[in-house]
């Protein structure tokens, strides 16, 4: 049996009495859950950051620093971004490289041949079909149409670099590639204006799929929806701005502010598609 987040990290976390304890990459649901269940008496998540080898990313390992290796001034944790110690800790590998050397991630560069378009999803299928394991796979960061940067486990670096050669029908070149830790993932958007009665989760998912009001419940309730990362079955949950809403099948959306009201007393937000 797989285990669980929380023992994975609690393993890394006694390993940091004498060296630096990493785990493999966690989905941001998992982070939050890592924090909650180190929560106890015994353990502390003090001396714990998420790094998945750039600013930006959403899929990070745990990284448990040994004390001789702990900031004084790091900001708290608060999840489920953490951005303010996220940014800290960027700045504080850059300053200590000996740290950064024993982090074990790697960037690959891939590169097509340019007369295909190739899309996040491109990468992500033609990866997964070389049989690896979600959990070594960090951020794949699209560059342009044809260049990305895929994050990996150390261990698993040489197997792509030597399996990846196509992605779809078009080839591809993938090598090693040194980013800096104070590079920023970029992220690519399509607007989504929606249009709501209220910003009730199961009219949200409505008005993002298309579906019925009543379909969109049950995605809920079937464990289809998850909100800023976590899973809920509460149809009535309330949408804030800054929330990120995955329908499994759909795609991930941000979103964002009531931009005003119809004449009817709709509610107008903007959101965003993850691309």
């Amino acid at each position: 049996m797989k285990p669980s987040s929380s023992s994975r990290a609690a393993d890394a976390y006694r390993t940091s009495e004498y060296a630096t304890g990493t785990t493999d990459f966690f989905s941001p649901g998992e982070q939050n859950d890592v924090m909650r269940e180190l929560c106890t008496p015994g353990l502390s998540t003090e001396n714990c950051f998420f790094w998945g080898g750039a600013l930006g990313t959403e899929r990070r390992i745990a990284v448990f620093l040994p004390e001789w290796y702990m900031p004084t001034d790091a900001p708290r944790h608060c999840m489920p971004t953490d951005g303010e110690r996220t940014v800290f800790f960027a700045s504080y590998l850059a300053e200590h490289p000996e740290i950064l050397s024993e982090i074990p991630i790697t960037a690959l560069s891939v590169k097509g041949s340019g007369f295909r378009e190739l899309t996040h999803r491109d990468y992500m299928g033609s990866v997964l079909s070389l049989g690896v394991n979600r959990s070594v796979i960090g951020d794949i960061a699209v560059l342009n149409g044809n260049e990305a940067v895929i994050f990996v486990a150390d261990r698993i670096a040489d197997y792509i670099i030597e399996s990846l050669t196509k992605i779809g029908r078009d080839g591809v070149k993938v090598t090693r590639t040194d980013v800096e830790p104070t590079w920023t993932v970029p992220r690519r958007f399509e607007d989504v204006p929606l249009t709501v009665s209220s910003p009730r989760l199961d009219v949200i998912v409505k008005a993002l799929t298309g579906q019925s009001r009543e379909d969109s419940a049950e995605m809920i309730r079937n464990g289809l929806v998850e909100l800023s990362y976590a899973v809920t079955d509460s149809v009535s949950a309330d949408v804030k701005p800054g929330d990120i809403v995955s329908v499994r099948g759909y795609g991930k959306y941000l979103i964002g502010d009531v931009t005003g009201e119809t004449k009817s007393g709709r509610l107008k937000i903007a959101a965003k598609k993850y691309m």
